[in-house]
Parts: C-alpha cells; structure tokens; sequence
C-alpha cells in the first residue's frame, strides 16, 4: 500500500512538473479550483476516450493571478493506450476569437488575453471552441515554479544557440535572482550545458533574443528535460518535489482523478514524452492590426486537424455502444472522463464500426469552419 501511495504521489509531481508546475512553499496544500460548469466549455465530446486533455497556464506574476494575461499556454495530452504524454505549446499572441462574457463580447484576440477577460476557465473555453477539443480540467501556477523543481532534480540540460540568446538570457538571471531571491551566475558559454533552477527560468522565459517561436521552443525544451528526469526520481527525490507540488497550484484536478489516471499511466509499458507546437509554422503568419503584433492561423482549421493528428494520430479510437474501449488500461478512468463530459456532441469524419468501437478520421465541426473563415475574413487573407 505505501509503494502505491509513492507511486501515486511520483506520477502527480511528474504530471505537474512535466509541466513546469512546481512552487516552493513550505506548506503541502493544493489549491482546488470550483468544478467549472461543463456544459459552458464547448466540449467537443466525440474524441478518443484513451486521451485526457488538461490545459496549463503559466502566469508571469507574483501575487494575485486572476485577471492576468496568461504567459504561457500549453494543452498537456495523457494517452493511456500507447504510453505518451504529448504537450502542445499555444502561441500566447494566436489571433483566436474569444467567446463573450457576462462583461465582454466575443471578440478577436491573442488567445492569452482569454485568462485576462475571464480566468482560467473562458481560456479552457476559447482552446475547445477554436480547436474541436475536450479540455474540462486546467493546472494554473506561477513559472518561478520551475526553480525549486529543476535544483531538486540537479539541474536539467539545455543548448544556448548563439550569443543573442546568451546574452538576453543572462539579462534575465539578473530578473530571476531578484524575485526568487538567489544570487545564481550568469551563463559563460554557448552551447549545450547544465543549468540551476534560476538559469533555466531566465532560458524559457526569454522573448527578446528572437521571437517567440524559438521562446515556446526553449519552454518545451526545459520541460523536456525536466520529464526526463522526473522519469527517474527515486523516492525521496519525489518527497521532495511533492512538497513544493501541492502549494499554490490551483487546479481542478481532485485527488481521486490524479489517481485514477496515475494507475492507467502505470500500467502502460512505453513511455514517451513527445512535443508540439500551434499554430504549426505550414499555417501561420505575423501580422499588424491596429498597430499590434499579431500570430495569424492562416487557416485556422488547418491548424486544428494539424494538432488532432499530433494528439490523436491519424485515427481515433471511439466507444459506439456506451461501453469502454477494449484496449482501456483503465475502466476506472474512462469513467472519470465520462463522468466529466457534457451530454451534447460534435461530429466527426467518417468511420467504421467495429465490434462497440469506430475508427474515425477528425474533421473541423461546422462552428469551427465558421470560425476559421471569419478569421480568415477579420484580417484579410
């Protein structure tokens, strides 16, 4: 029983930490977001079952995170049928309409202005309705995390490219150091190297060497290197992340969840940590409106069948008959997933039946076509 619980408790520090989601604070207390209302999220719920989509957001901030703009965006993919965790990158300057509110109207707006107008939530709603997604549970936290979590892991790999980075990432050191107050150095060298807590914070955050392709590119790099590692703690090194896991994270991930979902990851033999990034670079453009910067989808839909394929693959495994997917590790955790799913749907491509389950190629639902266009229309492509 005490190794389960170890087990369990390692595979919640590695599904926060995969993430860049660790805050170091003495206490163990977790943050439990209210439920959100399911039926308000637009989820798309005739995706593949083996999956569990949880957003993460990173807020570039030191006290209060409510009404930030979220810094940075990622779609964290469970897939318990073929071992992987799959974390999408969302470009925090995407042009994406963004639903109305009891206070604003819907609008087009960098995606990352969402947590801005309503929390955590509206953003949750604005991934599911641009891109067909299922997302109904979220991690948010503060990215000064990642400096407890990367020097209790010994600090993790990265490879600085050219002197721009170097330089700029050392401007950043200096903006690290003072708020987690440490007095870590500067990087000499460029290159591969490993690097402390507070100098793989100043690498992702970085957004004034290039741009922020290469920015999110950096953020995915870090948590790659930090899943690797979490892959391999021992037990007293996954003490030590839990206890700077559960404070101040705020997630509405309940414990009996993180649990159900830990035993269905357990059970998988191949593990893989694989990455992506949206828009992908085949459907993007930078742009000016109104004298603002922006990441235009130059197909917004294209982009979307682009990141099914990643999360998904080319087909999905669907449930017809009401009944679990054979090929479940879990029946526990597909009924945690059921059990969070809203009763409307959204269709699909073709399929063919077999035996209690469809093989089903993804296309864009009609209201997301419609999206794409005015898109499309809003900017003048």
């Amino acid at each position: 029983m005490q190794q389960k619980i170890i087990f369990v408790s390692l595979f919640l520090a590695f599904l926060l930490v995969t993430t860049g989601v660790i805050y170091g604070f003495n206490t163990i207390e977790m943050v439990t977001a209210s439920e959100p209302d399911t039926a308000n999220l637009n989820v798309n719920n005739n995706l593949n079952i083996d999956t569990v989509n949880i957003a993460v957001f990173g807020i570039d901030g030191r006290s209060d995170i409510e009404g930030d703009r979220s810094d940075t965006i990622m779609i964290v993919s469970l897939d318990f049928k073929d071992g992987s965790i799959k974390v999408t990158s969302v470009m925090r300057d995407l042009l994406v309409q963004i639903p109305a509110t009891k206070n604003t109207n819907q609008t087009f707006d960098k995606i990352n202005a969402s947590y801005a107008y309503g929390g955590p939530e509206l953003t949750v709603k604005t991934l599911n309705q641009n891109f067909d997604l299922n997302i109904t549970d979220y991690v948010v936290v503060n990215f000064d995390a990642m400096v407890d979590t990367v020097d209790t892991l010994g600090g993790v790999e990265i490879n600085v490219k050219n002197q721009d980075v170097l330089d700029w990432t050392n401007k950043y050191i200096d903006d690290v150091n003072d708020k987690v107050g440490r007095k870590d150095p500067y990087l000499t060298a460029i290159g591969p190297q490993t690097v402390t807590g507070v100098q793989a914070l100043a690498y992702a955050r970085n957004r004034y060497s290039d741009n922020d392709y290469e920015r999110t590119q950096r953020q995915r790099e870090v948590v790659g290197q930090i899943a690797e590692k979490a892959f391999k703690v021992d037990a007293l090194t996954g003490v030590k992340l839990l206890t700077k896991v559960y404070p101040y994270v705020k997630t509405t991930l309940a414990i009996n969840e993180i649990t159900i979902y830990a035993k269905a990851y357990l059970a998988s033999a191949d593990k893989q940590f694989l990455e992506f990034r949206i828009p992908t670079d085949q459907f993007v453009q930078d742009d000016m409106i109104n004298n603002i910067s922006y990441v235009v989808p130059t197909s917004l839909a294209d982009n979307a069948i682009a990141l099914h394929a990643f999360i998904y693959g080319s087909l999905q495994t669907l449930p017809t008959d009401g009944t679990t997917s054979a090929t479940d590790n879990s029946s526990s955790m597909t009924t945690a997933i059921n059990s969070k799913s809203s009763t409307s749907t959204s269709s699909s491509g073709d399929s063919n039946s077999t035996s209690g389950s469809a093989y089903v190629t993804y296309v864009p639902t009609e209201g997301l076509l419609k999206i794409s266009d005015a898109i499309s229309y809003y900017v003048g492509y």
